[in-house]
């Protein structure tokens, strides 16, 4: 209970009422700056409410809705609650309704100093990521900001953050699993005999209940299917450990600016934030070699740079329906290879994140960097920075935390820099709560890209779901492949569907759309599930490589959300993609495009629009990734095909869930783990159970110790056996990415192309090739050297110049392709007999009277191919 001096909002008021109207109605009002939410409705207050007399009147009056107010603040992710008054008594009765775990902060306390209470609570505020403005508080004290103590105040964390569950032990678990597996198939068999003696139960009881066990048998096996497929993006703010080796940026930087920003304010603050000698770079446009030469200028004095921070993001204009600083971003990755400026790159942004809800996404166009920036990652592991957002305005705190994140945080290379904290972005489970929702819709859905396989699953689902009328637009038609069979199914199910042939990123052809759906079945949900690929490794994409993915995904995306805001929708849903949350060897452009959708969804849902971005991994039952080197590339990146009707299950709760993002996807952990965490070990993956001992364990260690190292094994062969045993590696590495059992089918003459090789698979062998031989070898080599054969010679060359140039071509390619046959096929033929003898190491040695005793390395092609065949030329 509170103790008041009056019976205020009680009926003992009403004698007063209109007298303190009267005065009420006498005084002056202003709209807040700052949102309200109101005691009186338990709801967010408007302007007008908060100005009207007769508000402040119901207010004296009326109830209070103190445990509905702090529930709407939790709703908007509110978690940090302050009470400013004489006492803590507000703070107690918010913790009845606040959620776990939230902070409650009283500012003062009665009979204890004024002045230690007010800084103890600014201290707990600070510790939870939600401290002052420190340069104002202390303000006239003389006060300085300075680092702890490296030693021996410094503290790491060592709990972990993830507990794992109590498990059994094995032989416990395997027959409990046996004994369970056993019954569950008698079930799904109807084996009533083995049931009937197991259970001591009549077949006529089993007959009536097996059928609804079996039922709720699959119903449990779907949810858990579902649950697994579950993960979400979120923030942990960096503390203790991460930050307390907090070093200060040195050498000299490089920053990359969009020509017209160069005199800008916030720019100059924040290569000022820096601390560190910078030289600019002013970026017109996207002109590879010109922007290559540039780089090359800036080292001609023999200046080495630290590192690289690219402000191109901030171009937001459009080329096309391309955000002229996505495409930027790519040429200066390019042209950094080009000038062999191998100095990290990071890049910057400027509000295009939301670290909670209540962080508003200001420019979603420069989230397509962030997108691009995840495959680069993986695409160039040994030059890449990281990504940072940094807030509209860099206070003192800010350019701190932002200098802090570009000198290193323990391997942090996706951040959040806001005034309270650094913030480091991480992929999480995320099982759905309980009890489930799941979105009902009524009226007319739209669905872009609705003939294609994925918007065909989701309409005929709707339709079992009684929805009244859906519009399907793709840019065909009733001319699109399978429409009029998706047509005829849809009326089936009672269904009204109308097949336009739409261009969605067209204006008036959506406007066009959306006039003529039927006022008796008003749009209620919205469905952007159209999109285009075009897929190539970084190196070979062209700012027109991206023209139509972002306008398939992001033009028609933008236009949904602005033409449909007058209408009173239930779901605006966005397909987005896993290769734009964590990234996708050889996805790019359309992970950048995918990025701002979920950016764009981020920002709807701060303005209370509905909004859910779904970043699917791979679907069954065809969709934009369908075909066998797709398939196998999700295979070998751990992500398996998701069962398209638990896919729309999943999509129909989503919708129904506060949170605007979500990632689902069917990942095999340790095969994900190998594939995007070997070459770089990715923070973002951290959370999961078990990440840091599966990259210990799938993580080859790098051959480079001067006695053991491949350059010091080759140095210690003749120069015919080098080749020889370069091809061997290469073909040992290609036959690991393809997941071949041997290297017999990797021929050393065979295209990578015909083994199967992708752009996901060129730029893994890429990958391992970088860890086996510590060079830094190009992701097109494998396009530029289209053999195992002419590869090998590339990186020979690469690690042992001089042995290049002294190699016979002739010799080396009999050389490779004698190295590419199976053993058992020269002894079938006869050849590997004589070959050894030559060599010294056959079952009879060379005869004493040989013209040469040199061994089988130093001798001639012609020959060693005349002494191996015996001079059987018909061979």
């Amino acid at each position: 209970r509170l103790r008041v001096s009056h019976a205020f909002h009680s009926p003992l008021m009403d004698p007063m009422l209109e007298e303190f109207r009267t005065v009420a109605e006498g005084l002056s009002y202003e709209a807040p700056r700052i949102a309200v939410v109101s005691n009186l409705t338990g709801g967010m207050a408007s302007a007008e409410e908060l100005c009207s007399p007769g508000y402040w009147v119901r207010h004296v009056r009326e109830a209070v809705r103190f445990a509905d107010g702090v529930r709407t603040l939790a709703d908007r992710g509110v978690t940090t609650f302050l009470e400013l008054g004489p006492d803590g008594v507000l703070a107690a009765m918010a913790q009845e309704t606040a959620p776990q775990g939230a902070v409650v902060v009283p500012v003062l306390r009665k009979n204890r100093d004024e002045e230690t209470t007010l800084v103890g609570a600014l201290a707990r505020l600070h510790v939870h990521g939600a401290g002052p403005r420190w340069s104002a508080f202390f303000a006239g004290t003389g006060a300085q900001w300075l680092d702890l103590p490296t030693y021996a105040f410094q503290r790491g964390r060592f709990w972990p953050d993830v507990m794992p569950g109590v498990t059994p032990t094995g032989g416990d678990v395997q027959d409990t699993r046996t004994t369970d597996r056993a019954f569950w198939d008698a079930v799904e068999q109807e084996d009533f005999a083995s049931l009937e003696a197991a259970l001591d139960v009549e077949g006529d009881a089993l007959s009536k209940v097996l059928p609804a066990l079996f039922d709720w048998r699959r119903q449990q096996n779907d949810e858990s299917v579902m649950e697994g497929w579950r993960h979400r993006i979120v923030w942990k703010a960096l503390t203790g450990g991460a930050t307390a080796n907090r070093k200060t940026l040195t050498g000299t930087w490089l920053a990359v600016i969009p020509a017209e920003f160069t005199e800008d304010p916030w720019v100059n603050a924040v290569l000022d934030a820096l601390g560190t000698q910078v030289v600019r770079l002013a970026a017109a446009g996207p002109d590879r070699a010109a922007l290559a030469g540039e780089l090359r200028a800036r080292t001609e004095d023999g200046t080495r740079f630290a590192g690289v921070l690219s402000l191109l993001a901030l171009r937001e204009t459009a080329g096309g329906s391309v955000p002229e600083g996505v495409a930027l971003t790519a040429v200066l990755l390019q042209a950094l290879g080009d000038a062999a400026l191998g100095a990290p790159l990071w890049c910057a942004t400027r509000g295009a994140v939301s670290v909670n809800r209540t962080d508003t996404v200001n420019h979603p166009l420069q989230a397509a960097v962030w997108g691009l920036g995840r495959v680069a990652a993986l695409e160039y592991p040994e030059r890449w920075g990281g990504l940072v957002d940094l807030p509209e305005t860099l206070d003192e705190r800010a350019a701190a935390g932002f200098a802090g994140a570009l000198a290193g945080f323990d391997g942090e290379d996706q951040l959040a820099v806001r005034t309270s904290a650094v913030l480091a972005r991480r992929l999480v489970q995320a099982p759905g709560k309980r009890p489930v929702r799941t979105w009902d819709p009524n009226g007319t859905v739209l669905i872009t890209g609705g003939t294609g396989a994925l918007g065909a699953q989701v309409a005929l689902r709707l339709a079992k779901d009684g929805v009244q009328h859906l519009v399907l637009l793709s840019r065909s038609g009733l001319a699109a492949p399978g429409a009029d069979a998706l047509r005829a199914q849809l009326d089936g199910l009672g269904t009204t569907v109308t097949v336009a042939a739409c261009d969605v990123a067209e204006r008036a052809q959506l406007a066009a759309v959306l006039a003529d759906i039927p006022a008796e079945h008003p749009l209620t949900g919205v469905i952007h599930a159209a999109g285009v690929l075009d897929d190539g490794v970084l190196d070979r994409l062209t700012p027109e490589r991206f023209e139509a993915v972002f306008r398939s995904k992001v033009t028609s995306a933008l236009l949904l959300d602005e033409l449909t805001r007058g209408w009173d929708l239930t779901a605006f849903v966005l397909f987005s993609s896993a290769s734009a949350a964590v990234g996708n060897l050889g996805q790019a452009n359309y992970a950048a495009a995918n990025s701002v959708l979920d950016a764009l969804a981020e920002r709807r849902r701060a303005q209370d629009l509905p909004a859910t971005s779904v970043a699917w991994g791979a679907w069954g039952g065809g969709g934009m990734a369908e075909g066998a080197g797709a398939d196998e590339a999700a295979k070998r990146a751990g992500v398996g095909a998701m069962d398209p009707e638990l896919a729309c299950e999943t999509m129909l709760r989503l919708v129904m869930e506060p949170e605007p993002t979500a990632v689902v996807a069917e990942v095999a952990l340790d095969r994900f783990v190998a594939a995007f965490g070997t070459a770089r070990p990715s923070a973002l993956l951290r959370e999961f159970p078990g990440y840091d001992s599966m990259v210990a364990a799938t993580a080859a260690p790098v051959d480079s110790a001067a006695e053991t190292g491949l350059r010091y094994r080759l140095a210690a062969l003749s120069a015919n056996r080098r080749l020889e045993t370069v091809v061997d590696l290469v073909r040992t590495q290609a036959a690991q990415v393809l997941s071949y059992p041997d290297t017999d089918a990797v021929g050393a003459e065979k295209s990578f192309r015909d083994l199967g090789v992708d752009s996901l698979g060129a730029v893994e062998l890429r990958n391992q090739l970088n860890k086996a031989t510590g060079l830094s070898l190009s992701a097109t080599l494998v396009f530029d050297h289209p053999t195992p054969s002419s590869l090998a010679e590339h990186v020979l060359g690469q690690l042992m110049p001089e042995n290049a140039a002294g190699t016979d071509s002739e010799e080396a390619e009999i050389r490779a392709l004698l190295a590419s046959v199976p053993l058992a096929q020269l002894r079938d033929i006869g050849v590997l007999e004589p070959l050894l003898q030559l060599a010294g190491r056959g079952e009879s040695a060379p005869a004493e009277d040989d013209t040469s005793d040199e061994s089988i390395d130093s001798m001639a092609v012609a020959d060693l191919v005349r002494a191996a065949l015996n001079g059987q030329s018909d061979l």
